[in-house]
């Protein structure tokens, strides 16, 4: 006598474990070819994690229309609300997640209104708000009935909040609690994930310069350079940090490049003419740059006030500082690399925000920016006027929360 076929409800279970798993593979030959409204969530979320988002979609979709059950439909919607996020529109997004995490609360999902605060909170990421984001993990991992699945989606989030704000130390223990916290709930994408945000953790992404010395930096040297201890010219993000405050000079070129030429050179100061060829982009200096220089120079010192200080000599300028003075460059002195160390920071940013950031025309970062984005290391959102930038994250940014969401089923 041939064995029994196993139970639906047995199969149901068994792919939703799988793809707690991340196994979407195993999720999708378990489910087969069935039907049924929970059988074609299922595929749908496993089809997500595979990254067939179209195929996830219509499968959901045809699921919805198929079950009457509020927390079914509840559930369908999250799912739907997360893939949402790959149309490039972060805002929407937000809100859809926001509305299926309460409603997934009210009906007595705990864990899974939690993943969907975790959706929320990458919405925030790439519509640049990281403190937002950081505030919605903060309190899902504040919640310690949670079980650890939920807990490690939400360190390898808190993790990729800090690398984007570039604090090394703070993601590297939020990447030793995510780790923690899968130990006991082993997944495989996230496991990659983790893996991805560590080796991110050490990768050069720019250059510290210090009285004429230039190292690479990773994310860890550039924390330490922005304590404040050192007076650090960013070129990367065109501000000056020293101490507690922090000066932002985008919008000032002309003073920026004052500074930066100073800060290069620092201890040793940089000729009347160089400088003003530095700080007009000019290779003829003429009489009218000569009598300009004091003046911006005039205004740098202002804006210096307490951090540092422009000083006259025979020569020209040298700057004079309290602390010692490094100088952040981009990875490279190519357009490409200024954009991409902005786009590391997660914010959602215009066209002509990069290219003030950056020092460069509109037209370069424009270039720029088609350059990444036809390499898939940028992201485009938006029509006309509201075109933004960002940069994509990890695979948790996109469907790596579509994990379990119908395994207690």
């Amino acid at each position: 006598m041939s064995p029994a076929p196993p139970d639906l409800h047995d199969l149901h279970a068994a792919a939703g474990l799988a793809l707690s798993r991340g196994d979407a593979l195993r999720a999708i030959r378990l489910v087969g070819r069935a039907d049924d409204a929970l059988a074609l969530t299922l595929r749908g979320i496993a089809y997500a994690q595979l990254g067939d988002l179209g195929l996830a979609r219509k499968s959901l979709v045809r699921g919805a229309r198929l079950t009457k059950a509020p927390l079914a439909r509840a559930r369908i919607q999250a799912a739907l609300a997360e893939i949402s996020m790959s149309d490039g529109e972060p805002a929407p997004a937000a809100r859809a997640a926001r509305a299926s995490a309460d409603e997934l609360a009210r009906l007595g999902d705990a864990r899974n209104a939690a993943m969907q605060r975790l959706v929320l909170a990458r919405a925030e990421v790439l519509r640049g708000r990281l403190a937002e984001a950081r505030h919605v993990v903060g309190e899902v991992l504040g919640d310690g009935s949670l079980p650890p699945g939920v807990r490690g989606v939400a360190w390898l989030a808190m993790a990729e909040i800090a690398v984007r704000s570039a604090l090394a130390g703070e993601a590297r223990e939020a990447l030793k609690q995510a780790r923690h916290a899968m130990a006991a709930a082993p997944n495989e994408l996230l496991a990659r994930t983790l893996v991805a945000l560590e080796a991110e953790l050490s990768q050069p992404v720019a250059r510290l310069e210090r009285a004429g010395v230039v190292r690479t930096a990773d994310l860890f040297a550039i924390e330490a350079a922005s304590s404040g201890e050192v007076l650090l010219v960013d070129a990367c993000r065109r501000l000056v940090i020293g101490g507690r405050a922090s000066v932002p000079l985008a919008k000032r070129p002309i003073v920026f490049s004052l500074l930066l030429a100073l800060a290069r050179a620092w201890p040793k100061g940089v000729g009347r003419d160089e400088l003003a060829a530095r700080a007009f982009d000019t290779t003829r200096v003429n009489a009218s740059h000569r009598s300009r220089l004091p003046v911006e120079v005039g205004r740098l010192r202002k804006l210096l006030a307490g951090l540092a200080e422009p000083i006259s000599t025979d020569e020209g300028y040298t700057l004079s500082s309290p602390r010692e003075v490094m100088t952040l460059l981009p990875a490279s002195e190519d357009d490409v690399a200024r954009v991409v160390i902005l786009l590391g920071d997660g914010a959602s940013w215009s066209a002509q925000a990069l290219a003030e950031h950056a020092g460069v025309s509109r037209r370069t970062a424009q270039r720029a920016l088609a350059t990444l984005v036809n390499a898939g290391s940028a992201t485009c959102s938006g029509k006309g006027k509201d075109v933004r930038y960002t940069r994509p994250g990890p695979r948790i940014a996109s469907r790596m929360l579509l994990l379990g969401l119908v395994a207690s089923t």
